[in-house]
């Protein structure tokens, strides 16, 4: 099985967008043990912290909101938030997902933040929803 660290950015569009985009597919895709998703508090949190947005408010109840994201925490790989945290990226916000995902040895990070998908020599890499899903044949969930 393949191990990824979701972003935050990946899990609110799998929860507030279209059943059949990328994003939801690898959610699906986690539920159903096709991959391995590995997360800790923090970006739980993060999660959780832009749930509370009108945005997504729109889209989902907070108890929906809050049970998407128990359900998630319950089948992920959930590790303490990282504490060797190298400065890497233009945003140091998201430095966590690197030492997260070397924590966890992860094939990936998906993500659809630019700052990480266009970081040379990242390692582990970045790519992108659409660029997972066919990395592991989920398209065919649609």
């Amino acid at each position: 099985m393949s191990r990824f660290v979701l972003d935050a950015n990946i899990l609110l569009a799998a929860l507030a967008g279209r059943p059949d985009a990328p994003p939801a597919l690898l959610l699906a895709g986690i539920h159903s043990g096709d991959l391995e998703a590995v997360a800790c508090p923090l970006l739980v949190g993060e999660v959780l912290d832009n749930l509370e947005k009108p945005y997504f408010r729109a889209k989902l109840s907070q108890l929906e909101a809050y049970e998407a994201i128990d359900a998630f925490s319950a089948i992920a790989l959930m590790l303490d938030d990282p504490t060797d945290v190298d400065a890497i990226l233009r945003d140091p916000g998201d430095d966590y997902l690197v030492a997260l995902a070397r924590a966890s040895k992860a094939e990936a990070i998906i993500t659809g933040d630019n700052d990480l998908l266009e970081h040379t020599g990242l390692s582990p890499r970045a790519i992108d929803a659409r660029s997972a899903c066919g990395l592991l044949g989920l398209s065919e969930l649609r």
